[in-house]
């Protein structure tokens, strides 16, 4: 059993996207580190250990109990898909890395995120960029975002740790302000060279395509800013080449 395996400490579970895990753990250290945060899916729960050592008050959510391995952690199994076993406003701060495109309602994920944060909590999320010029290009070749391209196999233990729901940004955009939750910020891990190559090619167009229907659509509304203001993170270089969608949330009062 991996219980059993990791009571030896050379034997550890695999620690999936450490440079991410650092980039948020960054953000996080900005709004300092107090309080209590959720870490789902938390898989081992190696952001969560990180967490926990710097005096945060940490659970770690996780659908899979055989990744509930650290002794020194509070795991929980969660659902990401279902209603979320926490009361509301529960939360100072939820980390979700590389998650939400594993599940089937991620609207409702979002939804739940809201609630169980408290007022002002934030959620620091990262997941794939298929809104990346070079994932648009993929997709344009093969009808499918991801690489290599293929369907999901239908032998695997748990289809759900597939990229089985690979979202966009404009709709983890809309489904987040839906939610109650504002983007504060939208960064990203690296650039994407193929990205970058097309990136003065496509832009102009894409700029040019985004101010006229600015203009027609938007403009003469009473909220405008504030759709102009999503209408440019649309065209930024983290969304046009950026490898990952990195998003710091903010739970509007």
């Amino acid at each position: 059993m991996l219980g059993d395996l990791l009571s030896k400490e050379e034997k550890q579970p695999i620690h999936h996207n450490p440079y991410l895990h650092d980039l948020i753990w960054e953000e996080l250290q900005k709004h300092g580190l107090t309080g209590k945060l959720l870490d789902i899916p938390s898989g081992p729960g190696y952001f969560a250990r990180k967490a926990k050592q710097a005096g945060l008050e940490v659970f770690a959510g996780e659908i899979d109990t055989d990744l509930h391995v650290f002794n020194e952690l509070t795991y929980k199994q969660i659902d990401m898909s279902r209603k979320i076993d926490f009361e509301s406003e529960s939360f100072d701060y939820i980390v979700s890395i590389e998650g939400i495109e594993h599940i089937e309602n991620q609207a409702l994920f979002l939804r739940e995120c809201y609630r169980i944060l408290k007022r002002g909590g934030r959620l620091f999320l990262t997941t794939p960029n298929v809104s990346s010029l070079e994932a648009r290009l993929n997709f344009f070749f093969t009808g499918v975002h991801d690489d290599p391209p293929g369907p999901v196999r239908d032998d695997l233990p748990n289809i759900f740790m597939e990229h089985v729901n690979l979202i966009p940004f404009h709709r983890l955009e809309i489904f987040m302000r839906c939610a109650g939750i504002e983007i504060e910020k939208l960064t990203t891990y690296r650039y994407r060279k193929g990205s970058q190559f097309l990136y003065p090619f496509v832009y102009p167009f894409a700029w040019l395509r985004h101010k006229r229907a600015f203009k027609k659509y938007y403009a003469h509304l009473k909220d405008s800013e504030r759709y102009h203001r999503i209408m440019k993170m649309f065209l930024t270089k983290e969304v046009l080449c950026g490898s990952h969608l990195v998003v710091v949330g903010r739970k509007i009062p």
